[in-house]
């Protein structure tokens, strides 16, 4: 019998090409929207008021679960309680509607989105998925968000929690950021440019979401990067490279990162150099395995 899907976070970057890969295999798929939409399989949901339409889970036997506010705007005292509250409300309104329905009723799987950012700073280190967390306000976001995740086991799911790296794809995410700069010939590493960047095309990373949730054997935690991570200063190399601009700019030192961004400037010096281990002992097979293979496709 054909998996019926239940997405949440589907207008997102990555939301858009999971839905694009599930789509390809034939797959129905339900969509959670906060906005009304004329597509029948769209369904309405009002986390902050534990709304929820229950048509949507019908029939539906796995859930891969994206929704959560961006952390890619500045981090103002309140906007970094809306990053925490967003993904703790959806994902408890969730379970709770899981919850009410009959057990034989109820999906069987729960794939979610967490993020690297859970680890702590460290140039040195290569970290699997058994590593633990660091201080600071992601990893405490995150260490929150997967404890309000892995309560859906006590419903009987099957949870999976995929950590993603840095994304790289079209119509969002960190190249969106970085293009406009590098266009202009004002690419430049980020603070002294040692920094891991556990970087991933979004294709590759949609396939390994649909790896999860296809093969019932896994459950628990996984890393959604790329083959081998990159500093900071090849990948900024590598993308001027790839639009013929120049590249000899000095480091934007760390300070100033601090001074333009606020906090937010943590992303941009946050190293978290990720192994792929598990999924090529699995073997998955990535599509873009070179950075340089990747920004071919997206620019």
């Amino acid at each position: 019998m054909t998996k019926q899907f239940l997405l949440t976070g589907g207008s997102g970057m990555i939301g858009s090409e999971i839905m694009r890969h599930l789509s390809l295999r034939g797959y129905k798929v339900n969509n959670l929207s906060t906005k009304p939409s004329s597509n029948p399989q769209t369904f309405l949901w009002n986390p902050k008021k534990n709304e929820l339409d229950m048509n949507a889970l019908k029939d539906v036997d796995t859930i891969i679960h994206l929704a959560g506010a961006t952390i890619a705007k500045r981090w103002t005292k309140r906007y970094k309680k809306e990053i925490l509250e967003s993904r703790i409300q959806s994902t408890r309104v969730l379970r709770e509607a899981i919850s009410s329905l009959p057990v034989d009723q109820r999906p069987k799987s729960l794939i979610c989105a967490s993020a690297v950012g859970l680890y702590p700073n460290d140039q040195n280190k290569v970290y699997s998925e058994d590593d633990p967390g660091g201080d600071g306000f992601l990893a405490t976001v995150i260490n929150q968000w997967e404890q309000e995740i892995f309560k859906s086991e006590n419903l009987g799911m099957r949870v999976c929690c995929l950590r993603i790296g840095i994304v790289l794809g079209k119509g969002g995410g960190v190249l969106d950021t970085l293009l406009p700069f590098f266009k202009l010939g004002l690419g430049s590493p980020l603070g002294n440019g040692k920094q891991w960047m556990p970087w991933i095309h979004i294709s590759d990373l949609a396939r390994q979401f649909l790896c999860l949730a296809e093969n019932s054997k896994y459950q628990g935690i996984f890393l959604g990067v790329g083959s081998e991570s990159v500093t900071n200063r090849e990948f900024s190399q590598v993308l001027a490279s790839k639009i013929n601009r120049p590249y000899f700019l000095p480091s934007i030192p760390a300070f100033v990162l601090y001074s333009v961004l606020g906090p937010m400037a943590e992303l941009a010096l946050m190293s978290t150099r990720c192994s792929s281990l598990f999924w090529k002992n699995e073997g998955f097979e990535y599509q873009y395995q070179a950075l340089n293979h990747a920004l071919d496709d997206l620019i």
